[in-house]
């Protein structure tokens, strides 16, 4: 195997940034523990004061996706990053190792998606952005919880203005930034899936050698529970202060289940083309192939008296054998890169966060009732 190795983050102002102000450890991590310190414990450590001096708590801290976004959104986008580069460099280095397109071509490929990734042009239109979402949260055009949140009051405090200049800006930034990379990987499969790419059918992992393509996705599943952590806790809010019911929220838990998939999978769509292709013609060359084969293995062994001569250990055996392991591998070869699992991970990513909310939908008599009713083949309980 030879060509070029892929990194997804290893580069651009904000990585180099992060760099020099000794923000990541020599194995490429970032400290996120830093960043949940300066956003967070300001306001914390705010509402200590006021508790002391006998204020009341601000109504912003009773927001619970504010704290979710700072708390557990924040570390997990950033660990999200290091997940999505571990899959994004084995991607690339399988594409390597199967010989899907030629050494050159790819590290072509490679070389434009790090040539965006390096590009600051990016990374500031994220950054005005962020700042521009805290600004509308410190004025009141949105919650102080950002676009999605859960109480819209709130005085005009320490708290608030930390949040809208501070807190907010970063987590979002980390959030478009993140958002941007996982656009470059897209762009690169995107560019990829134009090539001739040298598949075959009879891959072992049932899609013709392209599986390895979905392994980012592992990384972007936690994202998704980021996001659904954040969406957790602003309707968790919304519940908790009477402005909405659960019910409300199932619409929308739809619609984002749907939009996490597509953010996810869609791309990789874009080689359904190849899969289809290939399993057509496998199966044709190789249903010409196992006819003429089998014709002679028939007339050999079944159709003619070979007297003294015995069938048990023959090559010929094994060879039908493999030949219709073959056959069988190409029939079920998948129209996509990715299989149920990966859209099982990202939904369930995205919905373990939410649980707590929906719980009361989810009644363990209903389970059972549901288990019952599956087993006794439907019939009315």
């Amino acid at each position: 195997m030879s060509g070029r190795t892929f990194s997804l983050n290893d580069g651009g102002p904000w990585y180099r940034a992060l760099r020099r102000g000794h923000l990541i450890d020599p194995r490429g991590k970032v400290r996120a523990r830093w960043f949940v310190a300066a956003a967070w414990l300001p306001i914390a450590a705010s509402q200590l004061v006021r508790l002391a001096l006998g204020r009341e708590l601000d109504p912003m801290v009773l927001d619970i996706s504010m704290h979710v976004r700072l708390l557990v959104a924040l570390p997990m986008l950033l660990l999200a990053e290091r997940m999505v580069e571990s899959g994004c460099r084995s991607a690339i280095r399988s594409v390597h190792a199967e010989q899907l397109v030629d050494d050159a071509a790819i590290d072509r490929l490679v070389a434009r998606a790090e040539h965006l990734r390096d590009a600051a042009l990016p990374e500031i239109i994220v950054g005005i952005a962020a700042v521009a979402i805290g600004q509308l949260t410190l004025w009141g055009t949105t919650g102080p919880a950002g676009v999605f949140h859960g109480e819209t009051g709130g005085t005009f405090g320490f708290a608030r203005v930390w949040y809208g200049l501070v807190a907010l800006p970063l987590a979002q930034f980390v959030m478009l930034r993140w958002l941007w990379r996982w656009a470059i990987w897209n762009i690169l499969l995107a560019r990829l899936a134009r090539m001739p790419l040298a598949i075959l059918a009879t891959h072992p992992d049932r899609a013709a050698g392209l599986s390895a393509l979905a392994r980012p996705v592992s990384g972007y599943s936690a994202f998704a529970f980021a996001v659904g952590a954040v969406l957790s806790g602003a309707w968790g809010t919304q519940i908790l202060l009477g402005h909405a019911g659960t019910q409300t929220h199932v619409p929308a838990l739809l619609v984002f289940l749907f939009v996490i998939l597509t953010i996810g999978v869609g791309p990789m769509l874009l080689f359904c083309g190849h899969l289809f292709r290939v399993r057509r013609r496998s199966l044709a060359q190789y249903g010409d192939f196992a006819a003429g084969y089998m014709r002679g293995f028939h007339a050999r062994w079944i159709a003619s008296e070979r007297s003294g001569e015995r069938a048990l250990g023959t090559p010929d055996i094994q060879s039908l054998n493999d030949l219709g392991g073959a056959y069988g591998v190409i029939q079920h070869t998948r129209l996509f890169a990715f299989g149920m699992r990966v859209v099982l991970m990202v939904w369930a990513s995205a919905i373990v966060p939410m649980l707590p909310v929906f719980a009361d939908l989810v009644t363990v008599e209903k389970v059972l009732q549901k288990i019952a009713t599956t087993i006794l083949g439907g019939l009315p309980l």
